[in-house]
């Protein structure tokens, strides 16, 4: 691939997504709420679905295959964001929503440019 700068950008918005994922482990230990828990283990597991899907994607060899990747990447980045909107609902502690909500919408950011 000549250009890997959009590799590049993948793998920066893998590390925005390990970042929230490490404050939703914050709020999960933080609560005694089960049904809390519960949905931050959703939200968990769904972020770190779709950091396989850009591990996966950033791995492609084939130009083709990654443009067809990355455009369904670019697509899937709205589930980001109606994630980021139902995670302030879930974490209680205002300050740690914030920051989560905020390495979403840098990620959301960050897919825009592919």
């Amino acid at each position: 691939m000549a250009n890997d700068a959009p590799k590049q950008t993948l793998l920066d918005t893998v590390g925005l997504l390990r970042s929230a994922e490490q404050l939703l482990l914050v709020a999960s230990r933080a609560t005694s709420d089960l049904g809390k828990l519960i949905k931050i283990n959703m939200e968990y597991g769904q972020l770190d679905s779709f950091m396989s899907q850009l591990l996966h994607a950033q791995a492609l060899a084939d130009d083709a295959d990654f443009a067809r990747a990355t455009a369904a990447l670019k697509q899937q980045a709205a589930a980001l964001q109606v994630e980021e909107a139902d995670l302030a609902k879930v974490v209680d502690d205002v300050g740690t929503a914030a920051k989560i909500a905020g390495y979403l919408a840098q990620a959301v950011s960050f897919l825009a440019t592919l």
